[in-house]
């Protein structure tokens, strides 16, 4: 007969039984599984030096633990994730994890799409279904703040065990703002500090004779040289500074406010101001000398007077660099663009345009891109939210970040070369479209985006003391050999130096999020000040100004002042 003792050891956790009913029920235990004393250990036994239970708020919504570890067979996770075209049963990384770390992942497989996750997710959690771990590609926005209301998910803080990376990462000043009540719910899934970066023509300075700029003035000249000399040497003055692809959210826009103060540009976002306090960029004095100096630019032509027009660019730009219309560009894959140039056949030496100084001499900003994107979190549901806890942590070591990855060493890579700093993995296609579309998703796991932890490479949290800020900045590169021998295969490095949050870039005070209607009056009200006489500027911008805050952006300042004060 098959003796069931694995749940001997809840016996006396609920504290609900009298105690002579539960000595009765311990000793009718033992008669009936004699022999099983051996298998009583804690459930957190399969996390190194876990020794607490989990939180007792919410206890009894809590999932009965899984003895599973403690009988030597695989510990369960139900994990709600997408998947991306990977076939858990198959797929060789999925297996080589469970099998490190004595796990069985049972997936509820999701689309990519957020608002689709965010409808199944919330339909599971209300009805109580099994979920051990979830990932969540959407903001913490109001539903995930009712499960925290609602006692629905653990606190990251209140599962016993040591995961020091982590904690680190929990811990670090970057997510200060995912604070509830001193408490953690949402893990974010980090990103390298600055993910887009700006190019320069470097051809066309050396051909006028100027170097990089480094400040607003310079910046200014730069724009100018190129918009009124035939750099391209066509026969024709046909040639901008840059070129805005859409009357809001241009990188461009922001590059030039960033020399004010440190903002997103995007309408919506805060600054901070000299005195500590916050206003919204729109209704700074730095907003208003930013788009001044945007003025002069539109005036003089140094970028496309038509970007009112321009709502969709997606691959204009790098097909106007290529063809010698443009001297700088936002751009995130500088190696594609390089590839661009060479089978167009075009000659071409383009440089790394760090962010300018400001108008006081400091160095400028970069935006941060803070990893606010998506968050594990663990319901109560789970049954061994140590486990979880375990796999989370083993998932940013440099074994696991390898493994989920690149892949099986001798199988889906062939060790690794050190270039210029970059680890490369000699990798092994054919065996790794055996387990996922090379073609679709790339030669790194899908799951390594969002899934198992992030991409892009490694954050050496241990090798920095545990400081993750530190560590973030440090990340270390890891790219497939056959990708890397670009000269801004290092771009995220380059751009770590000057990667800073502006103020409550990712709150989940729901109190600061800026309404849609504040952003179509900042956005429609600057571009008039742009594209209207230069001496109906002052009038158009007050008025653009007075609508915003009479339309609410007043009381938006005010409540942005009481989050801003209690998150520091």
């Amino acid at each position: 007969m098959k003796k069931h003792c694995g749940n001997l050891g809840n016996l006396g956790k609920s504290g609900k039984l009298r105690l002579g009913a539960l000595l009765v029920a311990l000793a009718l235990a033992i008669a009936a599984f004699a022999g099983c004393a051996g298998n009583t250990a804690a459930p957190s036994e399969g996390a190194a030096g876990s020794t607490a239970a989990p939180s007792e708020s919410g206890a009894g919504n809590a999932a009965a633990p899984d003895k599973g570890a403690a009988a030597g067979e695989p510990v369960e996770i139900t994990w709600f994730q997408g998947l991306r075209g990977v076939n858990p049963d198959t797929d060789r990384v999925i297996n080589a994890v469970e099998d490190e770390l004595n796990i069985k992942f049972n997936f509820v497989a999701t689309s990519d799409d957020g608002d689709e996750q965010r409808q199944k997710l919330s339909l599971m959690i209300s009805a109580g279904e099994q979920v051990d771990l979830a990932t969540m590609l959407f903001g913490v926005n109001a539903l995930a703040l009712q499960w925290v209301k609602d006692d629905v998910l653990y606190s990251f803080d209140d599962i016993g065990g040591d995961y020091p990376a982590l904690r680190a990462e929990l811990d670090s000043s970057l997510y200060s703002y995912l604070k509830i009540d001193g408490k953690r719910y949402f893990r974010p899934l980090p990103l390298s500090p600055g993910n887009r970066g700006y190019v320069i023509r470097k051809d066309w300075l050396d051909q006028l004779g100027m170097g990089i700029p480094t400040t607003l003035d310079e910046y200014y000249e730069v724009l100018k040289a190129f918009s009124s000399n035939d750099v391209d040497g066509n026969g024709q003055l046909d040639t901008y500074g840059f070129f805005v692809s859409e009357p809001y959210g241009s990188n461009l826009f922001g590059y030039i406010a960033r020399a004010f103060i440190n903002c997103g540009c995007w309408g919506g976002d805060w600054v901070e101001l000299a005195d500590g306090s916050i206003t919204q960029f729109v209704a700074s004095d730095a907003a208003r000398e930013a788009f001044r100096f945007i003025k002069k630019c539109y005036d003089e032509e140094l970028f496309n007077r038509s970007f009112i027009n321009e709502k969709d660019a997606e691959g204009k730009l790098d097909d106007l660099m290529v063809q010698g219309r443009l001297g700088i560009m936002d751009v995130t894959g500088v190696n594609s663009l390089e590839q661009r140039f060479k089978d167009a056949g075009v000659e071409y030496d383009l440089e790394y345009l760090p962010p300018l100084k400001t108008q006081d001499g400091k160095q400028g900003t970069l935006t941060h891109t803070s990893g606010g994107w998506g968050f594990h979190v663990i319901p109560k549901t789970c049954r061994n939210p140590e486990k979880v806890m375990e796999f989370l942590e083993w998932g940013m070591t440099e074994k696991g970040r390898e493994l989920t990855m690149y892949g099986i060493d001798g199988v889906h890579f062939n060790g690794f070369e050190t270039i210029d700093g970059i680890k490369a993995y000699n990798t092994n296609r054919a065996e790794m479209d055996k387990d996922w579309n090379t073609a679709d998703y790339g030669l790194a796991h899908p799951l390594s985006w969002g899934g198992f932890n992030y991409d892009g490479g490694y954050i050496p949290i241990a090798e920095n003391g545990y400081n993750f800020d530190a560590a973030l900045v440090g990340q270390e590169l890891w790219m497939a050999r056959e990708e890397v021998g670009g000269k801004f295969d290092r771009l995220k490095q380059m751009n770590a130096p000057y990667a800073a949050m502006f103020p409550l870039q990712t709150s989940i005070d729901e109190g600061v999020i800026v309404e849609q209607a504040l952003i179509d009056i900042e956005i429609e009200g600057r571009t008039k000040a742009i594209v209207e006489p230069a001496e109906d500027f002052e009038a158009n911008w007050d008025a653009m100004l007075d609508n915003w805050m009479s339309s609410g952006g007043e009381d938006l300042i005010r409540r942005g002042n009481e989050a801003w004060d209690a998150q520091k």
